[in-house]
């Protein structure tokens, strides 16, 4: 008996890709601010403990998952999802509270830049979703041919 194997979707490898790159400068970023003392950094723009931990662990989380999803675990496709999710939603809801706030002093070149993010941020979610849960990656992960998902055999073939 022959099972079909389907090919690792392309929208899953774009997906996993796009959260890898967007973390990484993420963690890269946090360091950054940790690390340099360069002094044009002001000491109110550095991020505490919490801020830390939750950056870098949400960005690592992604990481994984979308490293496991791109190995085939199968629980990695709903792990992927949920931190991409938590990763792009925590940082859209920044820009949207930040645009919202009543006390909120922004500059006139500041809004469309945080309205890019939260629309940018709502693409990715999007991104995630289309490659998570769509037909050709459910047969990814289940194993089958996204147009043939029963088992051929072979055996009795003359």
């Amino acid at each position: 008996m022959t099972t079909i194997e389907s090919s690792r979707p392309k929208r899953l490898w774009v997906a996993a890709i796009m959260n890898i790159l967007v973390a990484t400068i993420s963690i890269a970023a946090v360091a950054f601010l940790l690390l340099s003392s360069n002094p044009n950094i002001p000491e109110s723009i550095r991020p505490g403990l919490l801020t830390t931990l939750l950056a870098l662990g949400t960005a690592g989380l992604l990481i994984v998952a979308s490293v496991l999803a791109l190995l085939r675990i199968p629980f990695a496709r709903w792990l992927m999802l949920a931190a991409a999710v938590i990763f792009f939603g925590i940082l859209g809801f920044q820009s949207l509270a930040f645009l919202i706030s009543p006390t909120a002093l922004l500059p006139a070149e500041a809004a469309p830049k945080l309205w890019t993010n939260v629309i940018r941020n709502a693409l990715e979610i999007a991104i995630n979703v289309w490659a998570l849960l769509s037909a050709k990656t459910t047969a990814f992960f289940s194993g089958a041919s996204p147009n043939q998902t029963f088992k051929v055999d072979a055996s009795g073939a003359a």
